[in-house]
């Protein structure tokens, strides 16, 4: 009787580990990997793509060119044109000497007012080496203004989705000689300019020609992207 009760009770216990297992191999494999797949064909119908590990993104001031991918094209120009107008609410004095452009506007600051201090933070260049890969130089101007060498070189070629990878210098290499092996497409500066009348420029180029800058005027600051402003 007692050896029946026992056979009884180890088939018991038998069964419910085997529904154990069964339950979870249930939930862990089946159920989740449906509700998995069903996540994802949802991003898919929403239009959202998992971002892959390791995906550089635009962490700070000394990254600032390189979150855009790889190509040498210029962001594209909003088409929209209130230069004029928030030039005369933020400097009618300059607006009144004929400045029509972005450009016509910087030259004129620098000429005509005068620069008391400038100072390049970063810059940037895009190259073309022959076997048709791209690479970048990268150059950030230290802040600690006692260092020896203020200005750090980075080198970066661009993987296969578009973005930097940051190569290894030797210790060696000059801006000239990164520049050497390859054709410059782009090349982009920001820069600081304090002028004479103490207002001030924050500005960016690409290919010499004004991109984005924030002229402060004294308080009221003139903020444009190509032609597309504001003045606060």
């Amino acid at each position: 009787m007692r050896s029946t009760k026992l056979s009884t009770w180890l088939l018991w216990a038998l069964a419910l580990f085997l529904l154990g297992i069964a339950t979870d191999y249930y939930f862990l494999h089946i159920l989740f990997h449906q509700k998995q797949q069903e996540a994802l064909q949802v991003m898919e119908d929403q239009g959202i793509a998992a971002t892959p590990a390791g995906t550089p993104e635009t962490t700070g001031a000394d990254d600032s060119f390189l979150g855009e991918k790889g190509d040498s094209s210029a962001p594209a120009d909003s088409g929209k044109d209130n230069f004029l107008n928030s030039l005369q609410t933020c400097a009618p004095e300059v607006a009144a000497q004929a400045v029509a452009t972005p450009e016509a506007l910087m030259e004129y600051l620098q000429k005509s007012v005068g620069i008391e201090k400038e100072e390049v933070s970063l810059e940037n260049y895009h190259l073309t080496l022959p076997d048709g890969s791209f690479r970048r130089v990268h150059l950030i101007t230290a802040d600690n203004t006692n260092a020896k060498d203020r200005v750090e070189m980075r080198f970066f070629k661009l993987d296969a989705e578009g973005y930097p990878e940051r190569l290894a210098l030797k210790g060696d290499e000059t801006l000239e000689s990164l520049l050497a092996l390859g054709k410059v497409t782009r090349h982009e500066v920001k820069s600081e300019l304090l002028l004479r009348d103490k207002t001030s420029v924050a500005l960016e180029k690409h290919d010499n020609k004004v991109f984005e800058f924030q002229y402060n005027n004294h308080g009221k600051i003139l903020s444009c992207r190509f032609k597309e402003c504001q003045c606060q």
